[in-house]
């Protein structure tokens, strides 16, 4: 065997073993959680929810195992689930931590949350869902995601107001939609570009135009005369563009961030010692120069890799377990993976199993190999494209639901599909 295919095979095999073990820590994570309601249950009478939960939880463990995206080659409107219309583009479109919800956010200054297990069914089977809530802006929401408990949605929009809204209060209209109650709300010189949850649901992520990254306390801050939290600011970085994008590690206790300057950073929450008052200044720890304005930047289920995607319609997933240190100290990653288009690439974050990759581009939504692909004379993979859906218009955003079985997208017209096998 030649040291390139031995490479490439050693490679290929650490990658599935990896996602192997992802899978293996989620279904034990979750077996953990039935032997603690089961202890309870043997001490204490148990409830219906106890016993529903340990139900749903083991439906959980079996679809680790059982579900996966398996599907290759090009998908037309057979393999569309559900779909949903709105006026203005769909800038974010995220699964509920259970997969049973979908929240949106749209340029016609619109956030929904929708039922994928409430609706009517159309032609071809395809449902249309069910608007369990909805929040109106007086700007574009560019961002719009679940906590991790699922009860609660943080939103960005172009008004440069960060909201917190929550899916438990809030008033019942005529047609039966929650009208969420405000929890917090920050606001910021321009738009708010991003906004993320951390691990726990304790704090929150912002990227904003005004070249600001911060990061914001749910338990800490000034309650105002309306009875909202005003969040107090942890940490802050300034850069020299727009921040487009950032997210949390896996641990929460690093940021990635990428925006207009073309750069991506990975920022530490505790490995710095420098306040300006009270506000943390984190250190940049890994820095990777694109060739164009990073859209999207996101870890991977482990947090050792991160993918980027640029106005220049490029994907790269850098690793940040190797590569070069320079003379700051900081990380200069090594590339893994490479994939072009034609265009812009508006999206791309990892499967649950971190071993496959969803973009959107110009007029696709495209299923990336990590394990499957050519290697390049640079020891650079060009994954292998397992499964294309074509659109109307561009995908701005797309990901995969908790299981790993569907994907959700948005595009340019309005329009929400969730994509998957029948």
């Amino acid at each position: 065997m030649s040291n390139s295919l031995e490479k490439n095979f050693a490679q290929k095999h650490e990658k599935l073993e990896s996602a192997k073990k992802i899978k293996e820590e989620r279904a034990l994570k979750l077996a953990r959680e039935i032997k603690r309601i089961k202890e309870k249950i043997s001490k204490e009478a148990g409830t219906i929810k106890d016993y529903q939960r340990i139900i749903e939880l083991a439906k959980k463990i079996e679809s680790l195992y059982n579900k996966a995206w398996e599907l290759e080659g090009k998908l037309t409107k057979k393999n569309i689930l559900v779909e949903h219309r709105v006026f203005g583009a769909i800038y974010e479109a995220n699964f509920s931590p259970e997969g049973d919800k979908i929240v949106i956010g749209s340029n016609g200054r619109i956030m929904q949350v929708l039922s994928l297990t409430e609706g009517k069914i159309y032609e071809r089977g395809i449902l249309r869902p069910k608007v369990l809530a909805e929040f109106k802006t007086e700007g574009v929401v560019y961002t719009a995601n679940f906590n991790p408990e699922g009860d609660k949605i943080v939103i960005g929009d172009s008004r440069g107001i960060m909201r917190v809204l929550s899916l438990t209060e809030g008033e019942i209209d005529e047609k039966g939609i929650l009208r969420p109650k405000i929890l917090v709300e920050f606001n910021v010189e321009g738009a708010v570009y991003e906004a993320n949850f951390s691990p726990e649901g304790d704090k929150i992520v912002i990227g904003s135009s005004d070249k600001m990254m911060r990061v914001l306390s749910l338990t800490e801050g000034k309650i105002d005369e309306r009875g909202i939290l005003r969040p107090k600011v942890l940490a802050e970085f300034k850069t020299e563009g727009v921040v487009y994008t950032a997210n949390f590690n896996p641990e929460g206790d690093k940021i990635v961030i990428g925006g207009n300057d073309k750069m991506m950073k990975v920022l530490s929450l505790i490995e710095d010692e420098i306040y300006r008052g009270k506000i943390l200044i984190p250190r940049v720890l890994v820095e990777f120069e694109a060739n164009g304005v990073i859209y999207e930047a996101n870890f991977s289920p482990e947090g050792d890799k991160i993918v980027i995607v640029t106005n220049k319609g490029i994907m790269k997933v850098l690793s940040l377990t190797e590569g070069e240190i320079d003379e700051r100290g900081i990380l200069r990653p090594k590339v893994l993976a490479e994939f072009k288009t034609r265009l812009e690439i508006y999206t791309a974050n990892f499967n649950p199993e971190g071993d496959k990759i969803v973009i959107g581009d110009f007029d696709k939504m495209k299923v990336l190999s990590l394990t499957e692909g050519e290697i390049d004379e640079r020891g650079i993979l060009r994954p292998k494209v397992l499964a294309e859906f074509e659109t109307e218009g561009w995908v701005y955003t797309a990901n995969f639901s908790p299981e790993g079985d569907k994907i959700v997208i948005g595009d340019f017209y309005g329009v929400t599909k969730v994509i998957g096998e029948k």
